[in-house]
Parts: structure tokens; C-alpha cells; sequence
């Protein structure tokens, strides 16, 4: 009963947040950028990722204004009869529309920026609060899942500043506030780079590797509370290196090339790659190379996962690998992907395969004692019913761990989830349900249940 009771008060959050604006209609066209304006910046959209930046991001602009129609010119206006010569015009009154727009329009993130001469700097926030109505009592954060008995989580905590000099130079330093269990705050991205041409950007820092579309997407911008657990398992996510990238034809061919301290991951499969800030240099581990080709042909796909646009037909695909050379282990690993955007509807297709092989002499201990390989495989689809409102997704995923086993950890996962947009992406609510099938082995009882709030900048 006391499940019951909670899974209610999370529907009713819900419904509490729904408002007449979800049956309106969908808002006008984008309206084409101005002369010399500088192009939407990337980076800046998809710094709140446990990598962050995600090629075809970019933000779209207000909604074009109504216009007369062609071959028409709109009326000049006259004083009325009774209105002596000279006297200043009335004042129009405001069309009935304008009371109905959006508080907040498309593309607002856009819009804030300070400007100080050449700098601007834009805030980086993100809050994340989860509540967990259901969890099974078989539930382990290790393995992966989002809970281990139903209560409430900060899921992320994040602030900082993105800066751009001139187009010249970009920058972004962020800390995630909720790191770790005793609340301890760590340096989620710190980097600075050259952008004077798009051909050839450079940057140095605590960067994103680019691996697998789904951990370059922003962590607030999927259409999930949580990207696949496949690519939280796989992904080596931040880094500090150098890194170089370009985008050609408004991105219809990009690419991107780091050089990084090595990768360390944990023994448990599940609980992915460690995040390594290098605090005190590269002082156990080697050296990582990471690159990524993608292409966006008809244009870019834009900052979310989800259609939340109803955009006209759009595809997106990629294909990357890193090699490290690490002093415990030897890591390998590759991925591709699809991304289709199509009248509000957004498929994703991703298969990732990764390989871990011990050092004879690991520099420090570890359990792994002989060569491992995983592949996943990973689908999701959604509709955004109204636009830039409501959307629903479902995934599906296919994990082995180990390829050469079969056991409970060959995993059957699936996700569906319902998303309410409150203010565009600014803030949003998403209720998701996740069960997971051992296929080998014992079956064990770790579904959730989780809604989400979130606060994005």
C-alpha cells in the first residue's frame, strides 16, 4: 500500500503540472538568423553531459512574428474622421495573440548571455531531483540501477559559467555539487580552446571523449531520466586531454581526435569507467586516443534527443573508438549510431562493443585475470504528442558483459516514460518505469519506478 500511495502522489505531481498551454497550437516557424550574427555554439548546449557536446546542438531561434500576405500591403494607418490635423496617432491595441505567447520562448538559452566588450558569459545550471515510488528489494547502485530502496535522490547538482571571447576563444568550467554519497563537490568539466575556424577547433581540459552519441548528449537533454544503462557501463564520459574537431557544411561531416591520460574502470561491469580529473597528473596510468566521424546531411539535428520541434525529416549517424593504454588494463572499444528526427517522432539505434585486457604487472590491484569482451545493443523511439509539451519513449537494450559467460549479468533491459516540458527545456518532469530481465542465471527483482524534476540552463 505504501508503494501504491507513493506511485499516486507521483501521478499527481504530474497532473498538477499540466496547464491549457499543452493544447496549444505549435509555435511559428524559426526565424532565420540576422546578418553577422554569430552561429549557435555547441559546446554551450551540451555542457550539462557527463561529457556534454554533441555535434548538430544548437538552439533554436524566437518564433518569426505573423507577417502581411504576399501581394498585400498592410494598411496605413489613418486618424479617424473626428481626429483633428496634426494630433498624434492612437496607440494600436495589442493583438489578442500576443496575450497567449510562451513566458519563455524557444531559444532562450540563446538570449542569456552577459556581455562584458567582448566576453560573454552564459550560466551553467542543472538540478536534477528524483523520487523512487517502487524499487525492487533486489535493486544494487553498483549494478547500475537508479535506486536502492524507494526515497528521494539529488540525481545532479551542477553550476558554472561558459564564456566566449569574440568568437575567438571558448571556455566552460562547471562543478557537480552532489559528486558522491557524503556530498562532496568535484570539477564536472574545465576546459578552454581556439575557435577562430569552425574547420579546426582546439580544446584542453576536463572534456568529453567523443564516444557513443548517447554520453555526448547533455545528461538534461535525453528524452529519459537516464541515458542507456549499455553507455553508463561503456563510455569513458570526461577526460582530461587535448582534443581537436571541425564541422563542415553546417555539419554535414564532422569530426573530432583527443589524446587522453589513460581510462580506469571498475571491476563490477555495471559500474562503468571512472571520470579522472588528474589531480595529481598522470601518476598510475598511460596514455588514451579517442576519435569520432559523423554526419548530419539534411541539417543539424539540433540539442535534444527528442523531436520536441516536430522538425521535418532528419537523420544523423556516427561511428568512433577509443585504444588505452593503461597501467592496470588495456582498453578498447566502438560504437555507432543513427539518430532520426521526423514530425516530432526520434529513433535512435546504438551498438557498442568494448574490450578489457589485465597488465601482467598492473600499477594498481585489480580482480579482472584474464581478457574480457562486451557488446550492446541499444533502440529507442518516441513522440513528442504536443509540441515543445508532451512526449512519450520507450527503449529497449541488449547487454553481455562478458561475451565468452552466460549468466545473470547478460542483461534484457527495458524503459518507458512519459515526459511534460513546463517551460520548453527550462524545466521539465519525467516519470519512467524500468525493468530488467537476467537472462542467464537468477532472475532478480530490481525494476523502478522514477519521476524526475529537473531545472536546466
Amino acid at each position: 500500500m505504501r508503494h501504491l500511495a507513493c506511485v499516486a502522489g507521483g501521478a499527481a505531481v504530474l497532473l498538477a503540472l499540466s496547464s491549457p498551454r499543452a493544447q496549444e497550437p505549435e509555435p511559428a516557424a524559426e526565424e532565420p538568423a540576422a546578418a553577422g550574427a554569430r552561429p549557435a555554439d555547441p559546446q554551450g548546449e551540451q555542457r550539462e553531459g557527463e561529457g556534454g557536446e554533441l555535434e548538430g546542438a544548437g538552439a533554436p531561434d524566437a518564433p518569426e512574428r505573423p507577417r502581411p500576405p504576399q501581394g498585400k500591403q498592410a494598411p496605413a494607418s489613418q486618424p479617424p474622421a473626428s481626429q483633428p490635423p496634426g494630433a498624434p496617432a492612437p496607440v494600436a491595441p495589442v493583438a489578442p495573440s500576443a496575450a497567449g505567447r510562451e513566458p519563455i520562448e524557444p531559444g532562450f538559452r540563446e538570449r542569456m548571455r552577459f556581455s562584458l566588450g567582448p566576453l560573454e558569459l552564459r550560466p551553467i545550471a542543472l538540478l536534477a531531483l528524483q523520487a523512487a515510488p517502487y524499487v525492487g528489494d533486489d535493486a544494487l547502485s553498483q549494478a547500475g540501477d537508479s535506486a536502492e530502496q524507494p526515497g528521494f535522490r539529488l540525481r545532479r547538482v551542477r553550476a558554472g559559467l561558459y564564456g566566449d571571447v569574440a568568437g575567438l576563444v571558448r571556455f566552460a568550467i562547471s562543478t557537480e555539487l552532489a559528486g558522491g554519497d557524503d556530498g562532496t563537490a568535484r570539477i564536472h568539466e574545465a576546459w578552454g580552446g581556439v575557435t577562430a575556424a569552425r574547420a579546426l577547433e582546439v580544446y584542453a581540459g576536463a572534456r568529453t571523449v567523443p564516444f557513443s552519441r548517447s554520453a555526448m548528449l547533455g545528461a538534461g537533454e535525453g528524452a529519459l531520466t537516464e541515458r542507456p544503462l549499455a553507455v553508463r557501463a561503456i563510455a569513458p564520459f570526461t577526460q582530461v586531454g587535448i582534443q581537436a574537431e571541425g564541422h563542415f557544411q553546417d555539419r554535414a561531416f564532422s569530426y573530432h581526435a583527443g589524446v587522453y591520460n589513460a581510462f580506469q574502470r571498475a571491476d563490477q561491469f555495471y559500474a562503468g569507467q571512472s571520470e579522472s580529473l588528474a589531480p595529481l597528473g598522470n601518476r598510475f596510468e598511460g596514455i588514451a586516443v579517442a576519435g569520432r566521424l559523423a554526419t548530419e546531411p539534411l541539417g543539424p539535428l539540433g540539442r535534444t534527443l527528442q523531436d520536441v520541434a516536430r522538425s521535418p525529416f532528419r537523420v544523423g549517424a556516427g561511428a568512433d573508438g577509443f585504444f588505452s593504454n593503461g597501467g592496470a588494463r588495456t582498453l578498447y572499444g566502438a560504437s555507432a549510431d543513427v539518430l532520426v528526427h521526423a514530425s516530432g517522432l526520434h529513433a535512435l539505434g546504438e551498438v557498442l562493443w568494448t574490450g578489457a585486457s589485465p597488465k601482467s604487472v598492473p600499477t594498481q590491484p585489480i580482480a579482472q585475470v584474464t581478457s574480457v569482451s562486451s557488446l550492446a545493443l541499444v533502440f529507442e523511439a518516441g513522440y513528442m504528442i504536443v509540441a515543445r509539451k508532451l512526449g512519450v519513449s520507450g527503449r529497449v537494450e541488449w547487454i553481455d558483459p562478458n561475451m565468452d559467460v552466460d549468466d545473470e549479468g547478460d542483461n534484457l533491459v527495458l524503459t518507458g516514460g512519459v515526459s511534460y516540458h513546463a517551460y520548453d527545456d527550462l524545466v521539465k518532469a519525467q516519470l519512467d518505469y524500468t525493468h530488467r530481465e537476467e537472462l542467464g542465471g537468477l532472475s532478480l527483482a530490481n525494476d523502478a519506478l522514477i519521476l524526475q524534476l529537473q531545472l536546466s540552463l
